[in-house]
């Protein structure tokens, strides 16, 4: 798993704290490492506690090296609920690479 977060200066020691705790700390705000599918869903859940409107999380998990899949995570615009999952392809074409 591959994970960053764009959030306000003020909020983001916060987030570094939780995401140590899963996942190698690689720089600034990302975040890798192997991580099991149970630990990936209490990651997300305490993830979900934390996030207000406006912060955004950016997930990358891969079963293997053929298989990528990228998930943008927001929090809806009243702040309530469960955060909201969008996929992402724009990883597939070749150009938005380079």
């Amino acid at each position: 798993m591959l994970m960053t977060y764009d959030v306000e200066a003020k909020r983001t020691e916060k987030f570094k704290k939780l995401l140590r705790r899963y996942l190698i700390h690689d720089q600034y705000s990302v975040f890798s490492g192997d991580i099991t599918e149970a630990k990936a869903i209490e990651l997300r859940r305490e993830l979900s506690q934390l996030m207000i409107p406006g912060d955004r999380v950016t997930e990358v998990t891969s079963a293997n090296r053929h298989n990528v899949q990228v998930i943008h995570i927001s929090k809806n615009i009243s702040g309530k609920g469960e955060t909201q999952r969008q996929k992402s392809d724009e990883h597939r074409c070749d150009f938005s690479i380079l």
